[in-house]
């Protein structure tokens, strides 16, 4: 009922506006196939997520709406312990976000809010409030300091993130310098509450950022910047993180740069440090932590990623993470081609590397076509 009642609020107060409609259909559907480095028989499925997007405006006013479809088909996988693993994980909001799934033997099929506020902003203040992204952190691969919407750079989708029943308030001190509070509504009802202040230096950006719930505290920092006249871009963010549930403390950054070449190639690299490492069953039993994403088996993380369009058809990534402590390796590479301005299919894979005792090499590899078309 919590959902309903909320949704219900939103939906009365919106239509109250003369609202100007911003309304996309998108469909991304994935064939995949999981080959194991056993004698096992490969796992093939498919993945479709149809999405409805209405960005709505009026004035001062905005509401953001995302709706998802998801399909999944394959009875294999389906019945596999990494889709139960992956189901099992869920938003850390008051209410449900998904519906029930749905199986028709082979599948499943269900339905899930992505994102669902209301907000408003001008010159100095920007107020949003309902399920929505909150966003910390400078880091493309790691984010560490964000607590909220953390990335996994091993999922298939990093950028796909389940959103917060918050209330975020932005207020622009200056040009080039901001104050932003957060407070979120939990799935246990408890709250976590977030604060940045960030402004402009001769180094570049550089944000404080304050952090606390029930399981996790966490001071921090952030960094953006030129690195002098070179053209390159260097970041760094992390701080110090207190794990109320497994009673540990810990630090934690990441240092990163960019360089975009004439040619149109962009390079990236980004170094992980933490001081305290954690076992397997103590990341995946308290996955659903604030501190979930910023728990590693190795001390040290070197990533590195690179993209190139080849001409105006066909582009190229190709992403890496390597763990020096055990020398294993996830490399995934992608190819895409564009078939319209408003369609693409792309071929990638997720590739792993190591012995069966290291971090990464006892994943299966994964091979995967993806098609992509916007309405």
């Amino acid at each position: 009922m919590k959902i309903v009642n909320s949704l219900a609020l939103l939906c009365l107060t919106v239509p109250i506006m003369a609202i100007e409609h911003d309304i996309t259909i998108e469909n991304t559907n994935y064939t995949i196939s999981k080959i194991p480095y056993t004698q096992q028989e490969r796992t093939l499925y498919n993945y479709n997520r149809l999405r409805l997007t209405d960005n709505m405006t009026e004035r001062n006013w905005f509401a953001h709406i995302i709706a998802d479809i998801d399909n999944y088909y394959g009875e294999t996988y389906i019945n596999s312990f990494e889709y139960g693993f992956f189901r099992s994980i869920q938003a850390d909001t008051p209410f449900d976000i998904e519906t029930h799934s749905k199986n028709y033997g082979n599948g499943e099929v269900f339905g899930r809010l992505h994102r669902f506020s209301i907000g408003y902003a001008d010159e100095k203040h920007n107020i949003l409030f309902g399920l929505q992204k909150i966003t910390m952190g400078v880091g493309r691969i790691w984010t560490p300091t964000d607590l909220f919407n953390p990335r996994n750079p091993l999922a298939l989708e990093p950028d796909q993130i389940y959103g917060n029943f918050s209330l975020s308030y932005t207020y622009a001190l200056g040009t080039l310098s901001q104050m932003m509070g957060v407070v979120a509504k939990r799935h246990d009802g408890s709250y976590k509450y977030a604060g940045r202040i960030k402004g402009n230096t001769k180094i570049g950006d550089v944000a404080l950022d304050l952090f606390s719930s029930n399981d996790a505290q966490m001071i921090a920092y952030e960094i953006e910047g030129n690195l002098f006249d070179t053209g390159i871009e260097w970041r760094s963010e992390g701080g110090y993180y207190k794990d109320k549930l497994l009673d540990r403390s810990f630090y934690q950054t990441i240092l990163g740069v960019d360089y975009g070449f004439v040619n149109g190639l962009t390079v990236m690299a980004e170094w992980l440090h933490s001081t305290k490492t954690y076992t397997t069953d103590e990341i995946l039993n308290f996955q659903k932590s604030s501190l979930g994403y910023n728990r590693h088996l190795s001390s040290d993380y070197i990533g590195a990623s690179a993209y190139y369009d080849f001409n105006l058809l066909y582009s190229g990534t190709l992403s890496m993470i390597h763990s020096p402590e055990d020398q294993s390796s996830f490399i995934s590479p992608l190819l895409t081609y564009s078939l319209s301005d408003d369609a693409s299919v792309s071929i990638g894979a997720m590739l792993y590397r190591g012995t069966e005792e290291s971090e990464f090499g006892s994943v299966e590899n994964s091979y995967y076509l993806r098609f992509r078309v916007t309405y």
